[in-house]
């Protein structure tokens, strides 16, 4: 990666008047701060245009300085009175200070407070860093480049200052899934490894008194996708630490969340850091746990079964996946109407059944009536303590969680249920359908499945595609007709329900070949 080299801050001098004992002589000082240097070593200012970006001192901006040998403990203050030059040069009101030659000075920035004391201390807090736009640099140089300096009056007069970084900035370039305005994103690792409030000495730098956090946070304003695919350049100061391996969340201001992961970096002050990703929808995550490398939410429920958070051949939450005729476990291109030729456990027609039968008039009966595990799309398709749910399973998801149905989840353009793990006794069971209004205590955060209503169901005659419901297969045979099994509904009016049924393969004026949710044993 190669990025344009452009000075941070470049020398800044003005005349001033250093006296000691009453005499008078000329004198320059002189303010300089090097590049934030990437990584490699090579260096760089974390440009968001052809130009590069400097931090150049604008006006009114102020400098702490302590005289530290002799030790008075009386901090001063130097304030910027012209701002700059393209970028490089500033001059001093040095009415109210003058540099005793032979004395030693620290110097700070940002300039805290004209009654603080002690120079060993000063405050940093990383806290509340806000980028107003994108590609914008602004917040850091208004208040989070902290640096130091130590410089001694020489006895011909004229001073240098030498500003040392004390933070590294890291640089995002975040290809974002969605059109959206973007309200925050966070770094997150697995431990407590960054510094977010500590002190700092200002002559040499070295940070104390710290107060750690597993994840930093920079909020956005300003900050919008018109589409899909588009970048976003973020910047964040951050304290020299080794991080770990990293998750980064960015949130939409509809509280929809997207992420991505990146390795450990080392983070050294004065360097700036380039990490690239794309994100994508969490959705559900990686689950509360895995089972032959599925994911699958823990609702809590007294069966103990654990719901997958996607369907069969899916690679999202979003996604329909397979479809299946009931009872095969090789998902078809089509299923057609009437069709019972290839179905896998008849003769040729709905009254020759071979398997999962208990009437006579159906075919040879075994009084089977729930798939066998060979039988079972899921078990077959993930193996392990996967399986189809039963009819009695849905009930008792139902009957233990908060549904809410929704026509645009995560902003995928797609239409289903969102399935809560409530949080009150008092939620449990309750179904909040297409014309209700969801409660303020749930969001895309907390732990859900998403079940989609993605079939385009022709319904007396009319082809639906806005999601008005979908059918998924349970393992279990309908009580009174062998031919046919017991499905999930999900109904944009209804909600999810188990009492419906469909003909193992085929359904008059329906599109036939339903999903599958997996549970997890």
């Amino acid at each position: 990666m190669s990025i344009a080299m452009v000075a941070l801050l470049a020398s800044c001098s003005s005349d001033m008047e250093l006296a000691q004992s009453g005499e008078k002589f000329d004198g320059k000082v002189t303010l300089s701060a090097p590049a934030y240097e990437y990584e490699d070593g090579t260096r760089t200012t974390l440009t968001s245009s052809e130009s590069g970006i400097s931090f150049a001192w604008d006006d009114d901006e102020t400098i702490g300085i302590f005289p530290i040998a002799p030790t008075t403990n009386a901090q001063a203050h130097q304030k910027l009175d012209n701002g700059s030059n393209n970028g490089t040069k500033s001059s001093f009101d040095g009415a109210g200070w003058a540099l005793l030659r032979g004395n030693t000075y620290a110097a700070y920035y940002p300039f805290q407070t004209e009654e603080y004391e002690d120079y060993t201390k000063i405050p940093i807090d990383m806290t509340g860093q806000t980028q107003d736009g994108n590609g914008s640099l602004a917040h850091i140089g208004a208040g989070y480049d902290y640096m130091y300096a130590t410089a001694s009056v020489p006895k011909n007069g004229g001073v240098s200052f030498d500003f040392n970084h004390v933070c590294s900035i890291v640089k995002l370039e975040l290809t974002m899934p969605v059109a959206a305005t973007w309200e925050n994103v966070t770094l997150s690792s697995g431990s407590s490894v960054f510094i977010t409030k500590a002190t700092m000495n200002a002559s040499t730098g070295a940070i104390a008194s710290v107060t750690k956090s597993s994840s930093v946070v920079l909020s956005l304003s300003n900050v919008r996708t018109t589409s899909a695919n588009q970048k976003l350049e973020l910047y964040m100061a951050v304290l020299p630490t080794t991080t770990g391996d990293l998750t980064i969340k960015a949130r939409t201001t509809e509280n929809y969340d997207y992420v991505a992961t990146f390795s450990s970096i080392n983070l050294k002050a004065g360097k700036s850091y380039l990490r690239s990703a794309t994100l994508s929808m969490p959705i559900v995550g990686d689950g509360d746990g895995r089972e032959n490398g599925y994911a699958w939410i823990d609702f809590g429920l007294k069966s103990g079964l654990k719901w997958a958070t996607m369907n069969i051949g899916a690679t999202s939450p979003v996604e329909g996946g397979n479809k299946y005729a009931w009872g095969e476990t090789e998902p078809q291109e089509s299923y057609v109407r009437g069709n019972w030729e290839t179905y896998k456990w008849c003769n040729g027609t709905q009254n020759t059944l071979t398997k999962y039968n208990s009437n006579s008039s159906y075919g040879t009966v075994d009084y089977k009536w729930t798939l066998e595990a060979d039988d079972d799309a899921a078990n077959v398709a993930w193996g392990g303590k996967w399986c189809m749910p039963t009819r009695y399973n849905i009930t008792e998801l139902i009957n233990n969680t908060y549904m809410v149905y929704t026509e645009n989840y995560c902003e995928s353009g797609v239409a289903g249920y969102i399935v809560y793990k409530v949080k009150s006794d008092l939620d449990k069971g309750v179904t909040v359908n297409y014309k209700g209004t969801p409660l303020d205590d749930y969001s895309l955060n907390d732990t859900h499945i998403f079940i989609p209503a993605l079939s385009k169901t022709i319904y007396y005659g009319q082809v639906d595609e806005w999601g008005m419901y979908s059918d998924y297969w349970t393992s279990s045979r309908h009580d009174m007709y062998p031919m046919q099994g017991y499905v999930i509904r999900v109904s944009y009016y209804n909600g999810i329900s188990t009492q419906e049924s469909n003909s193992r393969y085929t359904e008059a004026d329906r599109l036939i070949g339903h999903y599958v949710r997996a549970v997890c044993k």
